[in-house]
């Protein structure tokens, strides 16, 4: 706001009555002291009191109130915010005051006269100087909204400990049945929970006690209250103190409506009775109005108790799309109400405002607040944040709401401000509409008004595109005709309207219709139905499990079916693709949230679809974990390749979060971490945007980041209980801390994880010579300390839960095998690999990393492998060692079908390349120790032509056949199928290519 005011305002009577209170604020102040703190302040009081009647009445009406705030220095921007504690220090101070000037003993009606009074004028005294502060731009939005919140607590806080004082005083000190002493904790609901309260808002406030029991009658003359009764009383007298009119007018208009039962509740509720409530009767709006709660005062303990208790009613352990439709009902409802009162232009709840926006944010809270705590910020400013940093919504999209918030927030306090009167609606008056622009620094109304409206209209358009109803059936063609999936089936044209499916599925839903009559009808519609597919329609729609789902869980698989019968019929695979949705839709036919959403979102729904058509293993791997789900719903830049550095980060931010939760939780929480990853990627490869080397990058990078996190997560409790392993080295005087190290082998070690794929993995450590024991009171030898880290990792790994296993551990490669310590010490490693692992242990060390471990121990690992693979070996022995081997593994795995081949095991598959590559390693890496650089076979392969090792063909052949089977194989592996496939020509002649080179590099077996 500018000190210029404009001209319509300044009347007559508005100049005399600020002459009148600068007067009589200098006659209350010293000569010295008066003409310095009017002087700071007196620029601004005209214009301050002409755009707001209720600092101009305040001022006039309390005249010390003004001289008391220059003295205080609390209306320029040198003044101190005010804390919770020193506003209720200063409060208790001003009540004592007024006893004191008293001067005879108050009785009961006259200390609540004395209360009300002191609350009211303490209110108007701090609320004139926050509406200043925030008028003369002294303070930003956020801190007026703050200090409007604190200020709102204060005076309940004072309220509740003042009624606490005198009814203790008459009936003793609440106890439950342990002798604890029980306080009221009240909850404010809304904006005050967020720290986002109005100027003139009404305060919701929840009034809750914890335990049954009694008052303990500790003077005589009291008498024992049961503990209901003495907390409905506590309520009764804190709604007098805050919510009665006096001459002071009142301090906060108090709403309890939010109560368990509403106005038809008790007043309070103990922790026993809200908690069967929220079990038993609460509504998914209570949820919504349960995210900003706050506790404003209560014993900590018992806070934490009663967050336990409404937590899980609030935030659901799965994605609760659900929680979108109440919602838009709630939103819906209060539409209605708006237009049907007339008050389109109000800023809060009329189309594009302030309640749109809460609403976006929420949405995105209940849905996934249980899964990420972050989200369950009070404060819609940081979820709006933290939704753009997540990417779950464009960042251009949470810019606009934000500026929309504060603007339209701004607004709204404006109105506010200029009465103290609840309004939100934009005035009609011309002085007060000329307030407004001056307040909100707009030039004119007109420029205003598009201003607003082009802010309201951002907000109106990301609310429709996440709140839309109903698809139409041109969303539907829309999304169908836009999908041009190679292979679909001509004849699915007939399908893209909604009419003819919704007919075709009432037909196969119904009991009526012969098995014959569905075929018929299936094949027309251009699938090719079986028995596979005829049951999933039967088990989607038989009497016994149909019947036992709600209402609300029918309706919405009778609106998904058609639109998958249509989709389905346009992919690539339409017999798959329906046969795998209509079991995922079963799967989660309990859970319809999910049901509602793809209903709701026509392309996150095809594209579904698409996957599932082309992958057997994610159809199966999203009918187990729908959660997985939220992964179609965000923006395709969450699937782009990332490096190791970006993974390793954003897990251990996550697994930060993990660290003072349960166990249970910790171990579904990774599991959804990772699957929701994998999903990404799965995405991503099929539709091309990863190739296969960059999927088992991604793959492998997720890996090493989860082990680290689990490790961080195992070693913090052990740590805990038995502190940090230490040892003194025989040739040191001091202790050092010891080092864990973790060595992947195999598809891990060679950057080649595939999907499913389990983690071949041995445990190091560096602890030696003398003191080997953990450095806790309860201290144990290193040895027992690294087995129990092992122990836990792969129990924390492998555990079975709802939410599946994180990744199959195998422990098998370390040294001597399953009979062997699980956490070897690097030096007995070392020791054993160069003196007693066999050539097949060599093989496999060729395919080694360290996945875990610091700087320190990556050389000392790197050091050893080099050692021991780079040993002079007689080519011809190790040619045979290497060649046997392979021959009795084929004999072993192989497939003995001649006219089909393990793509893996069978002679001229994968195994035979990787034979060949280890073969050329170990024999060369003596004179040629770059072989030893790279573990994964293509860049082995490419140094290995470098230093003439093996052919320019040799090698470009054994690369593109290594390429093109390991493509197979993933394809395999994502349609869940067996590796062994029948020979076709193509697959025939890369057989003999690998064989010849085989033979030629390893010899005829």
């Amino acid at each position: 706001m500018k000190k210029r005011c404009p001209e319509i305002l300044l009347t007559p009577v508005l100049q005399e009555n600020v002459a009148r209170i600068k007067a009589a604020a200098v006659t209350r102040l010293d000569r010295r002291e008066g003409d310095r703190a009017i002087d700071s302040v007196e620029a601004w009081l005209l214009p301050v009191c002409a755009v707001s009647p209720y600092i101009e009445r305040t001022c006039l009406q309390f005249s010390e109130l003004l001289p008391r705030l220059c003295r205080e220095n609390a209306l320029t921007g040198n003044f101190t915010p005010l804390t919770l504690e020193s506003l209720i220090a200063e409060l208790a101070i001003d009540l004592q005051s007024r006893i004191e000037t008293a001067g005879t003993a108050v009785d009961g009606k006259q200390r609540d006269a004395l209360e009300q009074t002191v609350l009211r004028q303490f209110r108007h005294r701090h609320l004139v100087a926050i509406l200043w502060r925030d008028l003369t731009g002294v303070a930003t939005l956020e801190q007026t909204l703050a200090a409007l919140s604190t200020l709102a607590q204060c005076c309940v806080v004072a309220a509740d400990k003042w009624t606490y004082d005198v009814l203790t005083r008459r009936f003793g000190i609440p106890r439950d049945s342990a002798g604890r002493e029980q306080r009221l904790i009240v909850l404010g609901m809304g904006k005050l929970g967020g720290y986002e309260l109005n100027v003139s808002s009404d305060i919701d406030l929840i009034f809750i006690w914890p335990a049954a029991g009694a008052t303990q009658v500790d003077q005589s003359g009291q008498r024992s209250m049961d503990n209901g009764e003495f907390f409905r009383r506590s309520v009764q007298r804190i709604n007098l103190l805050l919510n009665s009119v006096t001459q002071e007018g009142f301090v906060y208009r108090v709403d309890t409506r939010l109560r368990p039962f509403g106005d038809s509740g008790p007043l309070v509720s103990n922790f026993e009775g809200l908690e069967n409530y929220y079990v038993t009767q609460g509504r998914d709006w209570e949820r919504y109005a349960m995210i900003k709660s706050r506790a404003l005062c209560g014993n900590p303990e018992d806070i934490k108790t009663l967050e336990s208790l409404i937590s899980p009613f609030v935030y659901r352990r799965y994605l609760d799309y659900n929680a979108v439709e109440s919602l838009r009902e709630l939103k819906r409802k209060i539409t209605l109400s708006v237009v049907s009162k007339g008050n389109e232009n109000n800023i809060k709840l009329g189309t594009g405002g302030i309640r749109e926006i809460e609403f976006i944010g929420q949405s995105f809270q209940l849905v996934r607040g249980g899964r990420d705590k972050r989200l369950r910020s009070r404060s819609i400013i940081q979820v709006l944040e933290l939704l753009a940093a997540q990417k779950l919504m464009p960042e251009q999209d949470v810019d606009s709401l934000l500026a929309a918030y504060r603007f339209l927030r701004t607004v709204e306090n404006a109105i506010l401000m200029v009465r103290d009167e609840q309004k939100h609606s934009l005035p009609e008056d011309a002085m007060d509409q000329a307030r407004l622009l001056a307040i909100v620094d707009e030039e004119n109304w007109s420029g205003f008004i598009q201003n607003l409206s082009d802010h309201r209209a951002r907000v109106a358009n990301c609310f429709r595109q996440l709140f839309e109803d109903d698809p139409s059936e041109s969303d539907v063609e829309e999304t169908l005709s836009s999908r041009t999936v190679s292979g679909a089936d001509e004849t699915a044209g007939a399908l893209t309207t909604t009419k003819t499916t919704d007919e075709l599925w009432l037909s196969l839903a119904s009991r009526e219709t012969p098995d014959e009559t569905k075929t018929e009808l299936l094949e027309t519609a251009g699938f090719n139905p079986d028995d596979k597919l005829l049951a999933a329609v039967s088990n989607l729609v038989r009497e016994s499990f149909f019947h036992r789902l709600t209402a609300e869980s029918q309706r919405r698989i009778e609106r998904i079916a058609p639109l998958i019968i249509a989709l389905a019929a346009q992919s690539s695979d339409p017999h798959n693709a329906l046969t795998r949705s209509l079991a995922f839709v079963r799967a989660v036919a309990g859970r319809s949230g999910y049901l509602q959403v793809l209903t709701e979102q026509p392309t996150a729904l095809a594209r579904l679809m698409d996957l599932f058509a082309r992958s057997s293993w994610l159809a199966a791997f999203v009918t187990n974990q729908p959660m997985v789900i939220d992964e179609l719903l965000t923006g395709d830049d969450r699937s782009t390749a990332q490096d190791a550095r970006a993974v390793h980060v954003e897990t251990e931010e996550f697994v930060s979060r993990l660290m003072n939760v349960g166990f249970e939780e910790q171990l579904n929480s990774f599991r959804h971490y990772r699957q929701a990853r994998e999903m990404r990627i799965a995405c991503a490869q099929l539709d091309g945007t990863l190739t296969l080397m960059q999927v088992s990058d991604q793959l492998t990078w997720l890996a090493e980041s989860v082990i680290a996190g689990v490790i961080k997560l195992v070693e913090a409790e052990l740590q805990q209980k038995h502190g940090a392993p230490c040892c003194v080295d025989n040739d040191q005087a001091s202790s050092r801390k010891t080092q864990l190290a973790i060595v992947g082998y195999g598809k891990l070690g060679g950057l080649e994880l595939g999907f499913g794929s389990d983690l071949d993995l041995v445990f190091l450590h560096d602890s030696r010579g003398k003191q080997q024991m953990t450095n806790g009171e309860n201290s144990i030898d290193n040895a027992r300390y690294y087995s129990r880290v092992a122990q836990k990792f792969v129990h924390f790994m492998n555990t079975v839960t709802p939410a599946g296993v994180l990744y199959e551990i195998d422990l098998r490669l370390r040294p001597n095998g399953s009979s062997g310590v699980l956490v070897t010490g690097i030096d007995s490693f070392s020791e054993y690999q160069s003196r007693e692992a066999w050539t097949w242990e060599h093989q496999a060390l060729m395919r080694t990393r360290l996945v875990y471990g610091s700087e320190h121990m990556q050389k000392r690992f790197d050091a050893i492998r080099q050692a021991v693979l780079a040993q002079s070996r007689s080519a011809e022995d190790l040619r045979e060692a290497v060649a046997n081997m392979r021959s009795r593994m084929r004999e072993a795995l192989g497939n003995k079908n001649p006219v089909r081949m393990n793509l893996k095991q069978d002679s001229g598959g994968v195994a035979d390349i990787e034979f060949v590559v280890q073969f050329l390693v170990l024999a060369h890496a003596d004179l040629h120790p770059q072989l030893l650089q790279y573990t994964d076979n293509v860049r082995v392969l490419e140094t290995a032509e470098k230093f003439n090792l093996i052919s320019h063909d040799d090698a470009q052949t054994l690369t593109e056949c290594y390429l093109t089977l390991r493509e197979r194989l993933h394809y395999q592996a994502l349609q869940e199928s067996s590796p062994v496939v029948d020979l076709d020509d193509q697959l025939t002649e890369l057989r003999n290519r690998v064989e010849a080179i085989r033979s030629r590099i390893l010899g005829d077996e």
